[in-house]
């Protein structure tokens, strides 16, 4: 099973007083501004070469994540829904499990279930920075 650091998204973060004065700061925006600060840290990160998040939406109660992607080279937006994720905060890190993605383009939706069958894309991310903890758990919990 391939293993996946939080930080793999969205970058390291700096020393601990730092990363508390980022983590009060996250703390003290309104939902949307949080979710707006995690969107442009993706679009920032993972996502600067291939495209960016132009919508995100999450419901956590029925734990289902949907985004709007702007890809280079698509003509159209391609939605991603990630539905029945679970976030697991017992033990040492905490761990973050996908669920379900569902790409609205059907040749991306097969890309993504088949890496996902052979561990590429992997099922678990592992949460060990302490920032990166509270965003799951205040945007997912």
């Amino acid at each position: 099973m391939a293993s996946m650091q939080f930080s793999d998204l969205f970058g390291s973060v700096g020393n601990s007083f730092v990363e508390t004065a980022k983590i009060i700061f996250f703390r003290m925006l309104p939902r949307g501004a949080q979710i707006q600060k995690v969107r442009r840290e993706i679009n920032g990160g993972v996502l600067k070469k291939f495209g960016k998040i132009t919508g995100l939406e999450i419901d956590k109660e029925n734990r289902t994540i949907h985004a709007t992607l702007d890809l280079k080279g698509e003509k159209e937006s391609i939605q991603v829904t990630l539905s029945d994720y679970q976030l697991n905060l017992d033990g040492k890190h905490p761990v973050f499990e996908l669920g379900t993605i569902k790409m609205s383009r059907e040749w991306l939706d097969t890309l993504i279930k088949t890496l996902a069958a052979k561990n590429i894309i992997p099922e678990r991310i592992e949460i060990k920075n302490q920032l990166h903890k509270i965003v799951l758990e205040t945007l997912l919990r």
